[in-house]
């Protein structure tokens, strides 16, 4: 098995672990935003801490959402609809 092979095994073996310092990292970006602020707030809510974080996660979850409830059974069919045509 190549190198490249044995680190993606390695990762994968290791999902927790990275999700974890993953979700720690965001959230030291977040608590950098309250000591770190903005120069100059393009908007008048952009100069609260971790609204970006908020903004896309809620932009996010609307996304699933819509696309969940709306988009999806516009497009999906049923599970016989290639049996009925053929």
């Amino acid at each position: 098995m190549s190198l490249f092979g044995m680190l993606l095994n390695w990762l994968r073996s290791k999902t927790g672990i990275i999700s974890a310092l993953f979700f720690l990292g965001l959230a030291g970006l977040v608590l950098a935003n309250v000591f770190i602020r903005p120069h100059h707030a393009e908007f008048g809510l952009d100069a609260y801490p971790g609204f970006w974080a908020v903004f896309g996660l809620v932009g996010g979850l609307a996304m699933v959402i819509i696309m969940k409830k709306i988009v999806q059974p516009m497009i999906s069919r049923g599970d016989d609809y290639y049996e009925r045509n053929s």
